[in-house]
């Protein structure tokens, strides 16, 4: 959409390097190419064996020894403790040494660890604890609590909707398994957690799974830790009313506060986010299926809450793995740079697709962005590889464009600020394309950049607005192609095509009537090859194309209608013959950039072909 550009200044995020690995690292830079200038965006490091999160050997270790560890089985009228280090009162199980527990058995009340600085390894062997009138396992104090999910077992937590607390300023414990201190959890049995009061797992400091099958509700956030939150492996459904699914949130520590999700299987449908880190996002390879609210159309969200899918006030780093995300706010968000290295996506957004503040950075992956406001975003869009599906109902790729438009329309959650563009437009807001394969179809512009555009290799294909107040093309600086294949259609009011400064010829058509969607384009060059067979999905009255088939100084035949017997993908037609067309005319190429109508003839205008609204006379 054509934009009043906001004047607020961009917010700049510091780029914050990913912690948590403990073993020999590696370090892994993401580029954006330009010409022979190499940008870094995004530093992030894993430990050894390719993992994002912290872990120590304890973490993983699911085992125990059943001959020395203290032997809980829990009774309402009565626990039998097998062992030193724990007591009860008053329906409280007390552990204040360090040690191995085996946990069996049902209870209402509550488990309680005060263990100074001493490791306590929870065994849980089908446990069953309830507590309504605070959580069912409190870690009170501990150097750390370890507890395992014995294979084959399933077990439980769940406490009542309201507290009991020892004075009125107290606010913790707040979740069904609370610790004050770092919390892990492993082991291959199931744990179902459900949090009436407001969390259902919760850690002031480390929080690590390493496997397990939890199934938590919770009225606030599913799974919460504050300084980090590292998952190694595990399958989790995580259903909350109000909160998020995943979430850490140490605001105060740029080191704290992120997410690292190294494996697991993820099925979360979440009252606001699904997961949201302070600072970083990293993921090396999960699954996941999320929902926020009801969906990409829910209408009775409240439009000043959030409601994203992955979410990061700092960086996300995105590897491998699968990706079904339906939001009502934006799929993808990050207050810094998004960097994506490969993975299965698809996105379902009430607003952006994918949105970075600073740079997106697209690797690899397949993404498909089947209903969005604006498809993909950033203050720099780089895609380097990939098969990219977009469709917005505003603009399908945008470079720091803003989403204020000249009717006042903008997205449910209102306007994206990246600041003003300079005249001629912004030179460090930019979109690139340097290999994959690209598709957009947008109601408003298919490709807009406050600054420039620059494609080197790859495949682009926008079918962009059939009305005259926006264009398949719109930049503020140049277009330069370079190399690779474009094909862009649109109404023609504001049409735009690529710069006289490429290296690459590119062919502006402009038609008499507006064409009916699928009407097939042909150009074949001298030896009658065809050059391009290209039919856009929506009525059109302009076509910008550029290949390096298109030669400066020869002449091609450009025709409608007929057949073409090749495979089509995104309306471009490969390895087939072109017949049956009506012929419309025989077009010079006499420089890099050639404008005609449908005859042949030349158009020329104000700008044509290289600066902001450019439109020919008619």
């Amino acid at each position: 959409m054509k934009k009043t550009k906001l004047g607020i200044a961009t917010l700049t995020m510091l780029l914050i390097l990913f912690t948590g690995c403990t073993k020999t690292t590696s370090t892994t830079t993401a580029t954006s190419k330009s010409n022979d200038n190499v940008v870094a965006v995004q530093e992030s490091k894993k430990s050894s064996n390719n993992q994002y999160g912290k872990y120590d050997e304890e973490d993983y270790d699911e085992g125990y020894d059943k001959k020395t560890a203290t032997k809980i089985e829990l009774k309402d009228s009565g626990s039998i403790i097998d062992g030193s280090g724990v007591s009860e009162k008053d329906n409280t199980i007390s552990i204040t040494a360090g040690g191995t527990y085996i946990l069996s058995g049902n209870y209402k009340g509550q488990l309680k660890v005060s263990a100074n600085e001493e490791t306590v390894h929870l065994v849980m062997n089908n446990v069953s604890i309830s507590n309504e009138s605070s959580s069912a396992i409190y870690v009170e104090q501990a150097k750390k609590v370890i507890t395992t999910l014995v294979e084959g077992s399933k077990n439980s937590l769940s406490d009542g909707s309201n507290y009991t607390f020892a004075s009125a300023d107290e606010t913790e414990p707040d979740a069904t398994f609370f610790s004050k201190d770092d919390l892990t959890i492993n082991g291959s049995g199931t744990l179902d957690v459900t949090g009436n009061y407001s969390n259902g797992i919760r850690s002031k400091d480390d929080l690590v799974i390493t496997n397990g099958v939890l199934n938590i509700t919770a009225k606030n956030n599913a799974i919460k830790g504050k300084d980090s939150v590292s998952i190694a492996n595990g399958t989790f459904s995580l259903k909350t009313t109000e909160g998020d699914g995943i979430q850490a949130n140490n605001s105060t520590d740029t080191d704290k506060g992120w997410v690292a999700l190294d494996g697991g299987t993820y099925t979360i449908q979440s009252g606001n986010d699904g997961i949201q880190a302070e600072t970083n996002l990293s993921i090396a390879k999960s699954d996941f299926k999320i929902q926020t609210a009801s969906g990409y159309n829910d209408q009775s969200i409240d439009t000043t809450a959030s409601y994203k899918g992955l979410k990061a006030a700092g960086n996300i780093i995105i590897d491998d793995g699968t990706f079904d995300i339906n939001t009502a706010d934006d799929a993808i968000h990050s207050n810094a740079t998004v960097t994506i290295n490969n993975g299965t996506f698809s996105l379902t957004s009430g607003d952006d697709g994918v949105h970075a503040d600073t740079d997106l950075l697209i690797n690899n992956g397949k993404i498909t962005v089947s209903q969005s406001y604006e498809g993909l975003e950033g203050a720099t869009v780089t895609i380097n590889d990939g098969d990219i599906s977009v469709k917005a109902s505003d603009d399908g790729i945008n470079a720091a464009g803003g989403s204020s438009g000249e009717d006042g329309q903008e997205g449910q959650f209102g306007a994206d600020s990246f600041g003003e563009p300079g005249s001629g437009g912004d030179s460090t807001k930019f979109i690139e394309i340097n290999g994959g394969t690209t598709y957009v179809n947008s109601d408003g512009d298919g490709i807009d950049s406050n600054g420039d555009v620059r494609m080197t290799a790859g495949t682009l294909i926008v079918n962009g607005p059939t009305d005259s107040g926006n264009g398949a093309l719109d930049y503020d600086g140049t277009f330069t192609i370079d190399g690779g294949i474009f094909a862009a259609s649109g109404s023609s009011g504001m049409a735009m095509s690529a710069s006289d400064t490429s290296s690459q010829a590119a062919l502006s058509l402009f038609f008499d009537d507006t064409q009916k969607a699928g009407s097939l384009v042909n150009l074949k060059n001298e030896a009658g090859e065809t050059v391009i067979s290209f039919a856009p999905e929506k009525d059109f009255s302009h076509i910008a194309i550029s290949s390096p088939d298109l030669k400066v100084g020869e002449t091609v035949t450009l025709s409608t209608g007929g057949k073409d017997s090749g495979t089509a993908k995104n309306g471009l037609y490969s390895g087939g013959d072109y017949t049956n067309g009506t012929e419309l005319a025989k077009i010079s190429l006499n420089g890099v950039l050639t404008s005609v109508d449908q005859s042949g003839s030349e158009v020329t205008g104000n700008q044509m072909g290289g600066g902001p609204g450019s439109q020919p006379p008619r």
